[in-house]
């Protein structure tokens, strides 16, 4: 006869607690990894950065398409296309990136949708990937990676140390469009009804003193309500970014100045703008109202302040009085301008 080859019950029992154990374990790990704070992405060993803008790079950097066609040609818009997928491979860009991406805060696992336009950015050391991020560069950045949502402080820029420098010039271009929409929208248009063109003698000072009397309730930091506009941010909106580099400090969400109580503009502020002295109450909506001219301060005047000299390709932006804004390349688009 057979010996009885029936296995030994308490073996059987010790195996199914191993493997139970061994799942149990797992699990606990996993929910673990998942749910305890985690460090953002580590991309120190990166020697390569692939940026992906999602809508394309047009749509990133020059996202307001009605101005769109008035300040980039044809050409210069399939040249910015041309940089929907770039590389990066400088190591002091993609240092800087690294140390953005380090001061990230652990929110925990992503469990809904986040509603903007992501970034992909996917991180290479030689030809093995590191990591790969979905970067959300709204005024609240925010950064997913391994599951995770990491934020960042009000503000911060988080992809600008990728942003392709062959782009510099045409983005300079569109901010200084976009500063001039906003002397006028931001600085003196603030009701249903466009008001009178300022005195040409003190149309700077006159926005300056309209900023300061706009105020807001900072509900995020303690409630209490400031000016919206601190004076740092009021001087940098006269400033062209082609001819005065911008800063953080142009920046809206740059920390308040307190109360920072009203004050003459010291003498130090200009302008990279000067008015059509011919602009007056009922003026055409097609007259220039603001254009590009030399710095100075309520400079005024016509067509002779006008300057080609602050852009690469040359030209200059023109505000007109309904509030379009266009690029004049030639002085023979300036002459077709309405200056009376």
């Amino acid at each position: 006869m057979h010996a009885n080859s029936q296995e030994d019950p308490r073996k059987s029992f010790s195996r199914i607690s191993l493997f139970v154990g061994i799942g149990l374990l797992g699990t606990v790990a996993l929910l673990c990894f998942r749910l305890c704070p985690h460090k953002p992405p580590d991309l120190i060993a990166c020697t390569r950065v692939d940026v992906h803008y999602k809508y394309g790079a047009l749509d990133y950097f020059f996202g307001f398409a009605p101005m769109l066609e008035r300040v980039l040609g044809e050409e210069e818009q399939q040249f910015v296309r041309s940089f929907d997928k770039w590389t990066v491979t400088d190591p002091e860009k993609i240092r800087a990136f690294a140390s953005q991406i380090r001061q990230g805060r652990d929110r925990g696992i992503v469990t809904s949708k986040i509603l903007a336009i992501p970034t992909d950015v996917t991180c290479y050391r030689g030809k093995n990937r590191v990591a790969s991020l979905r970067v959300y560069p709204t005024s609240s950045p925010a950064v997913i990676a391994h599951g995770h949502e990491f934020d960042y402080p009000l503000g911060a820029l988080i992809l600008r140390d990728l942003d392709p420098p062959a782009l510099k010039p045409l983005r300079a271009r569109w901010e200084c469009a976009m500063k001039l929409s906003g002397l006028l929208f931001g600085g003196l248009w603030h009701g249903p009804e466009r008001p009178p063109c300022p005195d040409p003698n003190q149309w700077c000072d006159e926005i300056v003193r309209t900023m300061r009397r706009t105020h807001t309730t900072d509900y995020t930091l303690d409630g209490k309500t400031r000016r919206q506009y601190p004076d740092r941010v009021i001087a940098r909106r006269f400033a062209c970014p082609a001819v005065h580099a911008s800063t953080n400090a142009n920046s809206v969400y740059s920390p308040s100045d307190g109360n920072d109580p009203p004050s003459e503009p010291p003498d130090s502020w200009v302008s990279d703008y000067a008015m059509n002295s011919n602009c007056r109450e009922g003026s055409p909506g097609d007259m220039v109202f603001l254009f590009e001219s030399k710095p100075g301060w309520n400079q005024h005047g016509g067509p002779e302040l006008f300057t080609f000299d602050n852009h690469d390709p040359k030209g200059g932006c023109v505000l007109l009085n309904d509030g379009e804004v266009k690029f004049i390349r030639t002085e023979e688009e300036l002459k077709q301008l309405r200056w009376r």
